[in-house]
């Protein structure tokens, strides 16, 4: 495809969204930094099938995608805030959102969506709630997910005498005895990286304990402490629970976790929505025929209820602050390529799900794994409740809160001294 002809049918595109008309090829390329595996499953495998369109339609923009492995983005990622070298676009996790735009490092990229109603139907409702900031929206959401999804071996639960997922977690409890008892390890943890203990399994346990109203109270500290009793009381609930851990929790990473479970060396694990389609895809089949997900269940005597989970959007694309003219166009136009249209399509396919809207068609197709439609069930349960370290200050939800969580699991620190540093630090940044 001539430029020419490229320019015109981008240019197409986005005009029909209220941008310039004219986009053509740019120099240098307009640079991707993501976390998305070539060969991966789940996000990543939509995510390369949209930039593959998006490459096919435009052969002349040219595009840099900067691979980071997960577990050391966050970390690359502020060397490149420090040293002032951003890409053109990247993933951010919502509580970095304030950060970047009061040091004026990122353009409002989710307003340029607000701004086209017909862009803006393309996603389900109350998607851009996390990475909005001083009444602007600063990020453009690509999934919305449960983070905590409680994968089982139902083998190894009738082999110990368990008859169906508990609940309430006092059962749960009493199902690890009978699992431990029986030689498995109750619940696979891999905390390595500091994120699956806080984000995937206190973070939701909190919510059996709190309301919704408690965390946004204590997000924009309007009267809601961390060293309230209810808060505290989720401490030692968590603490009680971690007793049915490996041992080597916070030596080992998500995909060791996982592959205890695929071993069969443990019964259960807790991840978000985002493994159902890794489990899909790696879990050996006899194993995958005995796999059942399930919510987290309640805590006998407090608030909260089964279908109360931690959920939401987690990341968004954010633009850097220079860009413009042409190059801001192709970016926006990328980005509206990974997020939305037929990548929602895909998203179901390689089951998860997207923060757009997918077709009826592909609603209404049918035959995705009959896990994903176990989760799509569940989700149409959930009481989505925000992610913690997503929506709180950066100094505590990717700060404090998963230091302390580990320093909880190893006995290092109290829950009453955790609620103490948290808001500590919590009223130090607000």
């Amino acid at each position: 495809m001539k430029k020419k002809t490229t320019a015109i049918i981008l240019a197409a595109v986005l005009s029909c969204s209220g941008y310039p008309a004219a986009v053509q090829a740019s120099e240098p390329p307009i640079t991707v930094f993501h976390f998305f595996e070539k060969e991966g499953s789940g996000p990543p495998g939509a995510f390369w099938k949209a930039a593959k369109r998006f490459q096919n339609d435009y052969p002349d923009i040219d595009m840099d995608f900067e691979f980071v492995a997960s577990t050391n983005y966050s970390e690359i990622l502020n060397i490149m805030m420090a040293g002032n070298e951003l890409p053109d676009i990247w993933l951010t996790k919502a509580d970095l959102i304030p950060t970047l735009a009061d040091e004026g490092l990122i353009l409002p990229a989710g307003n340029y969506v607000q701004e086209d109603p017909a862009w803006l139907d393309m996603y389900e409702d109350d998607v851009f709630l996390d990475s909005t900031y001083k009444d602007t929206v600063w990020g453009i959401p690509y999934q919305i997910q449960s983070n905590c999804v409680g994968f089982y071996n139902e083998s190894i639960f009738k082999e110990c005498g368990i008859d169906g997922w508990p609940d309430t977690i006092q059962e749960l409890m009493e199902d690890c005895e009978k699992i431990k008892a029986a030689g498995y390890t109750p619940i696979a943890l891999g905390n390595k990286d500091q994120w699956p203990a806080p984000s995937t399994v206190l973070n939701t346990l909190v919510y059996k304990y709190v309301s919704r109203d408690w965390a946004l109270s204590v997000v924009h500290n309007e009267g809601a402490s961390f060293t309230d009793p209810e808060f505290i009381r989720a401490l030692y609930g968590f603490k009680e629970l971690s007793e049915y851990f490996n041992v080597d929790m916070n030596s080992i990473t998500q995909d060791e976790m996982e592959s205890m479970f695929y071993n069969r060396k443990a019964a259960i694990f807790f991840c978000g929505a985002w493994a159902v389609g890794a489990v899909i895809q790696n879990c050996p089949v006899d194993v995958l025929a005995d796999t059942h997900v399930a919510l987290m269940p309640a805590v006998e005597g407090e608030s909260g209820t089964v279908n109360d989970t931690a959920a939401g959007v987690g990341w968004n694309y954010v633009i850097r602050s220079d860009l413009s003219g042409e190059r801001l166009d192709a970016a926006l136009a990328f980005i509206k390529t990974v997020t939305c249209g037929e990548y929602a399509d895909d998203a179901l396919k390689e089951g998860f799900f997207s923060a757009a809207k997918a077709s009826e068609e592909a609603e209404s197709a049918g035959g995705q794994h009959p896990l994903f439609e176990e989760y799509k069930k569940l989700a149409d349960q959930i009481n989505y409740c925000s992610v913690l370290d997503c929506v709180l200050p950066a100094e505590v939800g990717s700060g404090v809160f998963p230091v302390d969580t580990q320093k909880l699991l190893i006995g290092e620190i109290t829950p009453e001294a955790m609620a103490a540093d948290l808001q500590q630090i919590m009223e130090a940044n607000y």
